[in-house]
């Protein structure tokens, strides 16, 4: 090459390092900025109680969004800050109840849908659009025009399972419902090994165009992490492990390739993970078109990967070995009996156990700390009653009664996943229980039904089955399809929750003996279901004896009815403490027949 040649090469790099090196000092564009901007001053308001209890610092915030769209209406964040800006105005409302900012909320969520329908939020938007008829004005007609539009609109939306299982409730025909139905074709699971390890998967899903990694939130506890990939969209995945290399000082590594995914501008490239499992997530985009998430784990664990829909996102399981979890419960709970050998004390429980009797009774397990769940919350009403009860409404009252008597007079530490109206995703409640070291977890929740003759109550525990009215049900309250609940049969095959199945049955039988006892002496027709399994997404992943409590059909006329006095829900509450009681008592006796 000529020295002219290399004098022009040289010149030419010098010009694109210098145009590089602006752009790097200009920073992120002018909506990124404006956008991250408000999204300080949104957190700033979140974290402060204070802040939160005058009007104009709300309207502050959501003025900084709105000015976003007003600046930037072609920018990718223009929906993003709609929607942020909705939400302020609907959270305001609850505070101020004045209808001028329910008004603004939903004027804004209007638009979201109308101007940018092939935003992520667009069907989020319009159900709070519905939302506004179900909880605040009470018309079912109204909501159910709503409803249908959203499912019209948007019918691969991830809501949609939620809207359709609303309409029933709300009394849309058989012929309405069908017809809301999206009629698309579903791609078929399959399995890939590759060289990497020869337990590899793959899990296709139906995805929509342009799925984007949004955000990655973890939950550890002494013996497990999880940690859930939210999706703008539903994306194709594969799960891959690496084994330790001395060599290159690595650790064991489980990871997760998203599909022709993009990584988003919120998502860390690293972040350190303490007291569980897992001891570091990375994330990093790859030449060959998909995102992969890489857990550095602190020893080879065996791990369990399913996807969630509503929202999008992806589960990861990480769980120390049957082996080691009864070391473990060795090390807590049989530490003086073992005398600096809880391995061996360990394996002296599993040899001495017996059928129906679990590892951890065997170790002498008593319960002190007890998770009340109250189901849906905030965005999610859950079943809708003929006069329009909100199942979440009920199931805080009865949580919190059931609360109060466990503290007050069993002495238990009581913890709550929800103590207020607000949305808690489906993951994180038994994510909660495992991090805080509970000793069982009881899900209340109100059950629904097309057909208002149904009523009783009745209780769940987790586990496969093939019965079609436990399908169904799992797939109302997990806002999923019934196919994805079977698909996930086979996904969740090898559940390692034997540990405590046996105990999550025996605690059902004691709640469902005693919710009926309770009721029946107060209420006539009080109808006996029994106790049941199912897939419901609440469950997966307890590492304690944990149920879930159907307590009426908020559906039926007459039992709705009921769940509106303070009366029938006082009963309900003593019903479920009557068996938590029964099934404690009955643990100790068998510990400690003396």
């Amino acid at each position: 090459m000529s020295n002219m040649a290399w004098a022009k090469t040289f010149a030419a790099w010098a010009v694109l390092a210098l145009l590089l090196a602006q752009s790097a000092a200009a920073g992120p564009p002018p909506a990124e900025a404006a956008y991250q901007k408000a999204r300080r001053a949104y957190y700033l308001l979140k974290d402060n109680p204070e802040k939160q209890k005058f009007r104009h610092n709300w309207q502050n915030v959501a003025q900084k969004f709105e000015k976003v769209v007003e600046n930037f209406p072609e920018s990718t964040r223009a929906s993003d800050a709609l929607f942020t800006a909705g939400r302020l105005y609907w959270s305001l409302y609850k505070k101020s109840w004045l209808s001028d900012d329910l008004d603004r909320a939903i004027s804004l969520f209007r638009r979201l849908a109308k101007d940018f329908p092939s935003s992520h939020l667009a069907d989020d938007a319009q159900m709070y659009v519905a939302l506004k008829w179900i909880e605040f004005k009470k018309d079912p007609d109204q909501a159910r025009k709503e409803l249908q539009a959203l499912v019209k609109q948007f019918p691969k939306g991830d809501v949609g399972p939620k809207a359709r299982r609303m309409l029933e409730d709300l009394g849309a025909s058989v012929e309405e419902v069908a017809e809301a139905k999206p009629k698309v074709k579903t791609k078929v699971k399959t399995e890939s090994k590759t060289t990497a390890s020869p337990k590899q998967k793959l899990a296709t899903k139906s995805a929509e165009s342009g799925p984007v990694l949004e955000k990655v939130r973890h939950w550890s506890d002494p013996v497990s992490t999880r940690v859930v990939l939210y999706t703008r969209s539903l994306a194709e995945y594969r799960v891959g492990e690496l084994p330790a290399d001395k060599a290159r000082k690595t650790p064991p590594r489980l990871y997760v390739d998203l599909i022709g995914t993009d990584l988003g501008d919120e998502v860390d490239g690293s972040m350190a993970v303490t007291g569980g499992a897992v001891l570091k997530i990375r994330t990093a985009e790859r030449d060959e078109g998909f995102l992969r998430v890489v857990l550095d784990l602190d020893a080879p664990h065996s791990h369990r990967v399913f996807p969630m829909t509503n929202p999008n996102r992806v589960v990861v399981d990480i769980s120390i070995e049957d082996d080691q979890l009864a070391q473990v419960i060795g090390q807590k709970l049989t530490a003086k009996a073992a005398k600096g050998q809880p391995r061996k004390e360990a394996k002296r429980l599993k040899k001495k156990s017996k059928p129906g009797v679990s590892l951890s009774m065997m170790a002498g397990l008593g319960v002190k700390r007890i998770v009340v769940d109250a189901g849906h919350g905030g965005k999610d009403p859950g079943a809708i009653g003929p006069s329009g009860t909100l199942e979440k409404d009920i199931a805080l009252d009865v949580a919190k009664r059931l609360g109060k008597m466990l503290s007050e007079e069993l002495k238990l530490e009581v913890l709550y996943t929800r103590k207020d109206d607000r949305f808690v995703p489906l993951e994180g409640r038994t994510a909660f229980a495992n991090k805080n070291r509970a000793d069982l977890f009881i899900s209340i929740h109100f059950n629904a039904h097309r057909n208002r003759k149904f009523r009783g109550v009745e209780v769940f525990y987790l586990d496969l089955t093939d019965d079609r009215y436990s399908i169904k049900l799992a797939a109302r309250e997990n806002a999923t399809s019934e196919k994805s609940i079977s698909d996930l049969k086979y996904i969740l095959a090898d559940l390692t929750l034997k540990s405590h199945v046996d105990d999550s049955i025996n605690l059902s039988k004691y709640v469902q003996k005693g919710m009926v006892g309770s009721l029946r002496r107060k209420y006539k027709k009080v109808r006996d279901m029994g106790i049941k399994s199912a897939l419901f997404y609440v469950l997966i992943g307890a590492r304690m004896p944990s149920i879930l409590v159907e307590g009426s059909f908020i559906t039926n006329p007459m039992e709705e009815k009921r769940l509106r006095t303070k009366a029938y829900r006082k009963k309900v509450a003593e019903g479920i403490f009557t068996g938590v009681k029964n099934f404690i008592r009955a643990r100790s006796r068998l510990l400690d027949p003396n």
